[in-house]
């Protein structure tokens, strides 16, 4: 920012007062969005021990999770701009062909706080869960990718079609070891089955059952054409129903499948 500064002494001294001070508050600005952008990523040095169920507490405002895998993709700005009508925050887990293919997306989830997350490479759970090594692999090359377009480093991570059945504790364990938080969900949309409409009460209906036992809804959506041509309705439900949509962070216990499901 650039200004001629008056002749007059009078007049100069404040045009410099004020250009200090337009060029702290630029300053602030752009330090603040860098500092939410990062920081929701840090761990403090320990990753939080998961839960199999997120529970509320009882003063707390209604918080629900949105999260969205297979991304990015064409639909991704479509999404983004709902989200931001809505107020509503929302976690991306993406895949590394679709980051390389939609890098300006990326690059825009990450600057308007967004949280991102790592859905690994293949997408097949025969190649992905051959071994503990091929999942952090994966992960890893995932994680390197996402750090070249949106310069973070996140350990959040979905593993295809969830952690039940193929992440017992040993696959865990290495996960954990290399840094990364793993994340499942407690609503599926199944948008994945009902390309239309439906999917919407179909969630709304998880939604509720969640709330009467006083538990946070982590929702499971897809990144692609179908769910962003639908998904308004349940974005206006939550508004309605004064719910806080938020991106997960890393001071968060993890919501995850218990290795032997059904049993908590």
């Amino acid at each position: 920012m650039h200004f001629n500064v008056p002749k007059n002494k009078t007049i100069g001294k404040y045009v410099v007062l004020f250009m200090v001070f337009v060029n702290f508050v630029i300053g602030q600005s752009s330090g603040n969005c860098l500092g939410k952008t990062q920081n929701q990523y840090v761990t403090s040095g320990y990753i939080p021990a998961p839960v199999h169920k997120l529970m509320a507490s009882n003063n707390s405002e209604k918080i629900v999770y949105l999260t969205f895998d297979d991304g990015p993709s064409s639909s991704s700005d479509k999404l983004m701009d709902l989200l931001d009508k809505y107020h509503a925050k929302a976690t991306f887990f993406l895949l590394q062909s679709n980051i390389l293919k939609h890098p300006k997306e990326v690059e825009r989830m990450n600057l308007e706080g967004f949280s991102l997350g790592l859905h690994g490479v293949t997408h097949d759970h025969r190649k992905l869960y051959r071994s503990k090594q091929t999942v952090v692999r994966e992960m890893s090359e995932d994680q390197k990718t996402l750090m070249n377009i949106a310069k973070i480093k996140t350990p959040f991570i979905r593993t295809p079609y969830g952690s039940y059945p193929f992440m017992k504790n040993n696959y865990r364990q290495a996960i954990n070891k290399k840094g990364f938080i793993m994340w499942d969900w407690n609503v599926d949309s199944h948008d994945w089955k009902y390309r239309n409409w439906r999917f919407n009460q179909v969630t709304i209906n998880q939604i509720k059952k969640l709330n009467a036992t006083n538990q946070i809804p982590v929702i499971l959506l897809h990144d692609r054409f179908s769910t962003v041509q639908n998904i308004e309705p349940l974005l206006k439900y939550l508004e309605l129903n004064h719910y806080k949509m938020n991106g997960i962070d890393a001071t968060l216990h993890p919501l995850q499948f218990p290795v032997e499901f059904g049993k908590y």
